[in-house]
């Protein structure tokens, strides 16, 4: 006779999901928006109390109607949860509130209260997630930035592609914070920007997201990590640091970015993806080479003067904007004390094989005597001839002497691959590994004869 499983919750007379131990019960709930939690309660009666001291509240005005009548019902229940919440503290406190409608935003009101509520509760983390409806100031309340508690704070507060003024108290001090990520956040002043980066003793990660700070100034010995991300056509600007325990640095970028850095001696690894200042431009080779024409080479130093200030980067990460720019520094070989990136073990490079490209990554290459291993990403198909000279002075006696990886994607077969590839099986005496990944195109038939050559002339 076949067994017959009962699959309730009370076999046995037993409520399995009220014997749940509180942890996992809280766990449970900490992963869903609050107003699903107080539907759950119907699971367990045990959980109409347990959902009293839940440790991370998740707030989403998109739980309710999206209509304007129901924003005091929505505005209720969020009261309410406050209400009858119990006396403990709370780990995770977050508000999704996208609004897009011109008028008063009721909604917006509250939020205050409520971020100072959990305030009150001791938060640890919050993330305020807010579209105004408008691009006015957006105030940000005195006990959020002096909370004594808060480790983590996320706040994106931008309306749709324009910046939205904070309007931040005089006092500022959070002591215990580790990491900030805010987006969308404009900052006006250089002296404003030092204050509240300044407020920040333990600060560790950085995420600044399509921000207006027009002089962007951290002075920080904590900071270990920075990532910056800047939408295209936005004001230029410069980014100062002075963090002398930095050890990873990525920006997303425009060519005409500025960069300063200050004793930075622990910087381990940056990722570099520079694009043009205007997107309509199109990225392509013809666009960059008129683009830095009419700029005079005043970027291609500014990008020299980085690699002198990174000197002790390990591993880098760059785009094809940033070698293309490289290319362009004027006298670059006949400078008397050129830059020596002393630690890199490895590249990642992702390039379009042009005679600057090339000349650029060569150049790179010179100038790291340790590096390892390198990759490169080929972006744009380019079968223009880079001519024979195009390493003219990149040659040296140790060049290449511990590269031992070196992995190509998306090969064509055009001979700009195959000169830099030659390049580097000449020079690098202990090269043990060469990954070829080829690309879709090459599977037809014109594309299957070009590869048969690139082989041909790589065997020979």
């Amino acid at each position: 006779m076949e067994e017959t499983r009962n699959e309730s919750p009370y076999s046995n007379g037993k409520d399995w999901i009220s014997s749940l131990p509180d942890e996992i019960i809280h766990r449970i709930m900490s992963s869903n928006y609050i107003r699903d939690v107080v539907q759950t309660c119907v699971l367990s009666k045990r959980w109409i109390h347990i959902r009293k001291s839940v440790p991370c509240l998740s707030i989403k005005r998109s739980s309710f109607p999206l209509r304007r009548e129901h924003d005091q019902r929505f505005i209720h229940f969020v009261d309410m949860v406050f209400i009858l919440r119990n006396k403990s503290d709370i780990q995770r406190f977050a508000i999704i509130r996208y609004r897009y409608a011109i008028g008063e935003d009721i909604v917006m009101k509250n939020v205050y209260r409520w971020i100072v509520q959990a305030v009150k509760r001791n938060v640890k983390e919050m993330s305020l997630k807010i579209s105004q409806g408008h691009p006015e100031a957006l105030e940000i309340p005195h006990q959020l930035v002096n909370c004594k508690s808060l480790v983590h704070l996320e706040m994106q507060v931008n309306f749709g592609f324009k910046c939205t003024d904070a309007m931040l108290p005089k006092s500022m001090d959070l002591p215990r914070l580790k990491v900030l990520w805010i987006h969308g956040v404009s900052i006006p002043n250089e002296e404003l920007s030092k204050r509240i980066f300044s407020s920040f003793p333990v600060l560790e990660k950085l995420f600044v997201y399509h921000c207006d700070i027009p002089n962007l100034t951290v002075n920080s010995l904590s900071l270990e990590n920075f990532v910056y991300k800047r939408l295209p056509g936005s004001t230029d600007n410069v980014i100062k640091l002075t963090t002398p325990n930095l050890k990873y640095f990525q920006c997303m970028s425009c060519v005409t970015q500025l960069y300063s850095l200050e004793n930075c001696s622990l910087l381990f690894e940056v990722n570099f993806k520079l694009d043009l200042k205007e997107r309509v431009l199109g990225e392509n080779t013809e666009a960059y080479c008129n683009f830095l024409s009419h700029e005079e080479m005043v970027y291609a130093k500014h990008m020299t003067k980085f690699l002198r200030e990174a000197c002790m980067v390990r591993n880098m990460w760059l785009s094809y904007g940033l070698l293309e720019v490289l290319s362009e520094a004027p006298d670059l070989l006949l400078d008397s004390e050129p830059p020596c990136l002393f630690n890199m073990l490895s590249f990642w490079m992702k390039m379009r094989f042009t005679r600057g490209c090339l000349w650029a990554i060569t150049y790179l290459l010179k100038i790291s005597p340790r590096v390892q291993s390198i990759l490169l990403y080929s972006k744009q198909s380019n079968l223009v001839d880079v001519g024979d000279d195009w390493d003219a002075g990149l040659s040296s006696q140790r060049m290449l002497s511990r590269l031992t990886d070196v992995s190509f994607y998306n090969v064509e077969g055009c001979d700009a691959k195959l000169k830099l590839l030659s390049f580097l099986l000449k020079h690098a005496k202990v090269l043990s590994n060469v990954r070829l990944s080829f690309r879709a195109s090459t599977c037809s038939p014109d594309g299957v004869r070009k590869m048969e050559l690139f082989l041909e002339k790589k065997s020979n």
